[in-house]
């Protein structure tokens, strides 16, 4: 029997702002993940394969989500308001959660993030609101809880 794999439907994202979760960003239609890596190539005389190596520069992501309530522009509106000092002791954590199909759970927490564009998409009549969110941090450290 092949192994079950996990999918969009287990996976939980939440965005923390003071400890509480910011509401109506829960109709999430797609999250991408980023581990920024920078690859280095050098090339030396006398050698004749370049070396490498790496540099973390840190995480990120984006996510797409339908328009439920009206109490996301309130979280649109506290980013605005760090990125222009009237509070800039607001922190923002985004957490994504996978729960796997053998019970096995991985908690990423994007800390402290700061956040890129917002546009809003409305596609036509009949198509949903879709703002987007792009994000990029410091740290995300990641918490398995594995089974035995």
């Amino acid at each position: 029997m092949a192994d079950q794999r996990l999918k969009g439907q287990e996976i939980s994202i939440r965005i923390i702002q003071a400890g509480n979760v910011v509401g109506s960003i829960d109709a999430i239609s797609a999250f991408n993940d980023t581990v920024a890596l920078e690859l280095k190539e050098q090339g030396y005389l006398g050698e004749t394969v370049n070396r490498f190596d790496e540099i973390l520069n840190g995480f990120g992501g984006d996510m797409e989500f339908h328009v439920v309530k009206s109490d996301w522009h309130s979280l649109v509106e506290s980013i605005i308001a760090r990125a222009t000092r009237k509070q800039p002791d607001l922190v923002f954590n985004v957490v994504r959660t996978d729960f796997y199909p053998n019970q096995d759970t991985a908690i990423y927490t994007y800390q402290d993030v700061k956040w890129g564009p917002i546009p809003t998409a409305v596609a036509s009549r009949g198509d949903y609101v879709k703002p987007r969110m792009e994000f990029r941090c410091e740290a995300r450290p990641v918490q398995v809880n594995a089974l035995p």
